[in-house]
Parts: C-alpha cells; sequence; structure tokens
C-alpha cells in the first residue's frame, strides 16, 4: 500500500511538472526573422520558419503600404517587436498556453498585447502548427500592426465587451457601438484579401445591415460567422468603397478618441446600409 502512494505521488508529480514546464525548456528554438519579428517554437522546420518569415514580411509591407503608415506607431506605443510563440500541435497548446500566458485553450491562437505604454512590455502571439501550417498566424499579426499602428492604447482601451485573459477587462463594458467589426474584420481582409470563400458565401445571404454590423462585439452582438466573416465583410466594404470615411475613423482612433470614434460612428447611421446591400450582390 505504501508503495503504491509513492507510486502515485511520483506518477502526479511528473504529470505536475510535464504541465508547468518553463516556456524555455519548451519552446526551445528562436529564429529572429527581423528586426520586428521573432519565431520561438517546438518544432518548426528550416523551411517552415523561412516560409513563416517571408510571409510576415510580406504582410507587414503590405499593411504599411494599404494604411500609409510608413513604419510610424501611434504615440506611447513600446511593442517595437512581436513574438510569435508556436506550439507543435493542438495538445502541446492546451497543455501549455494557459501555464505559459495565463490564456484561455479553447481557441486557434491569440494576440497579446500587453501594455505597450510601457518601455519593457512584449508583444506576443501564442499559437499552434495544424496541418503544416501554423495556425492562424496571418490573421494574428494583422492585429500586432493593427494594435501598433492604429489603435491607440492597450486591449482594454478599445472598445469591446471582453473580459477574458489574459488581460481581464474590467466591467461595464462600454456602450456600442463597438469597434470589433475592425479589428477582426480587417486582419481577415489583410490576411485573405479577396479570397475569403466562407464570406462570398455569406455576402449571398444580406441577413445583416452594415449599420447594425458596427455594433458587433464579442459577447453581445457576436458570434464567429458575425464577428469574422460579417467583420470582414465591413471592413472589406469600407476599405474598398468608402475610404475617406475610414481615414476619418483612424485619424480618432489613432489618436485614443474613441468617444469621438462612436459619435462617428452614430452619424454615419444607415447611410450607407442600402450602397452595401448592393456591394454584396456584386461579390
Amino acid at each position: 500500500m505504501k508503495k503504491l502512494t509513492l507510486l502515485s505521488s511520483l506518477f502526479f508529480a511528473a504529470y505536475a511538472n510535464a504541465n508547468t514546464a518553463n516556456i524555455e525548456t519548451v519552446l526551445t528554438n528562436v529564429k529572429q526573422c527581423s528586426d520586428t519579428i521573432v519565431l520561438r517554437h517546438q518544432a518548426l522546420s528550416k523551411e517552415q520558419e523561412d516560409a513563416a518569415c517571408n510571409m510576415l514580411s510580406a504582410q507587414e509591407t503590405r499593411f504599411h503600404n494599404t494604411f500609409n503608415t510608413q513604419g510610424k506607431p501611434v504615440a506611447n506605443d513600446n511593442n517595437h517587436f512581436l513574438r510569435a510563440n508556436i506550439y507543435q500541435d493542438r495538445d502541446a497548446y492546451v497543455k501549455y498556453v494557459t501555464v505559459h500566458f495565463d490564456v484561455p485553450s479553447d481557441n486557434g491562437g491569440m494576440y497579446l498585447e500587453g501594455l505597450p505604454h510601457l518601455p519593457n512590455n512584449s508583444a506576443e502571439f501564442v499559437a499552434y502548427q495544424k496541418k503544416g501550417q501554423i495556425w492562424n498566424l496571418s490573421h494574428e499579426y494583422v492585429h500586432y500592426l493593427d494594435g501598433r499602428f492604429n489603435m491607440y492604447g492597450d486591449f482594454c482601451a478599445n472598445l469591446h465587451d471582453s473580459h477574458s485573459g489574459p488581460e481581464y477587462c474590467p466591467k461595464p463594458a462600454p456602450l456600442l457601438p463597438h469597434l470589433v467589426w475592425w479589428s477582426e474584420g480587417i486582419a481577415e481582409y489583410i490576411a485573405k484579401g479577396e479570397d475569403n470563400e466562407r464570406a462570398i458565401k455569406a455576402a449571398k445571404k444580406q441577413i445583416i445591415h452594415l449599420s447594425e454590423l458596427f455594433n458587433t462585439s464579442y459577447e453581445q452582438n457576436g458570434g464567429s460567422e458575425r464577428v469574422y466573416v460579417w467583420g470582414y465583410l465591413a471592413s472589406r466594404y469600407m476599405m474598398e468603397k468608402q475610404r475617406d470615411k475610414v481615414e476619418q475613423m483612424l485619424a480618432l482612433t489613432r489618436k485614443g478618441q474613441y468617444t469621438r470614434y462612436q459619435a462617428l460612428v452614430k452619424e454615419w447611421g444607415k447611410s450607407m446600409d442600402s450602397d452595401f446591400s448592393q456591394w454584396l450582390t456584386q461579390l
């Protein structure tokens, strides 16, 4: 009986150690793609490292060309580079990511902005390999770029109603309209461009007005299709058909003037609903 107890203790101790392994002993490989991108991973091949670096570099260039940001971040943003932390598979992600980064594991990857106004802050992306790819890397990298060059302040300063880790933003959430339609939608748009079959199929349904999409958030008026698919459609429409209004909006969000952003969106009202509906039919 004593022997069984000892073996049980050793087993649970080993299990606990496996699940609390230091991040440096799990993500043992480091690849610096550039001054702004670092990969830390378990099991990427040299070819996968190079492919990820090339893709991110191209996407960074595309982002700056799209928004004419010229590499100039918003004020008080010290997130000079992003470190992508990549686990070898879904099982490893679930096993370690909560311990390493204090985030839930029921997702396909997350961007962790931290507190960009602090000099020693580190922007992190957590993900895993799936089907030979780094799952959601392209989408999450846009969050980093959008947060650094288009949105002033940290995640909690932005307009949304998420209170999950690692930020654990305090309640109550700000009143609608929020910015989830933009942040998730533009990440999908920059990552996928015009190649988004799921969104094209959704466009044929014609079920949500643009003015309603501005009120999308995570917990209210949310859901995967509305947040990501219809967020993509809303952002793409605004970028392609209403670029002057996008520039008005970004002039406010880059300075953290979120109350004025909300007033601007309310001023837009339903003025673009009809044109948005017609644009959807043309996709």
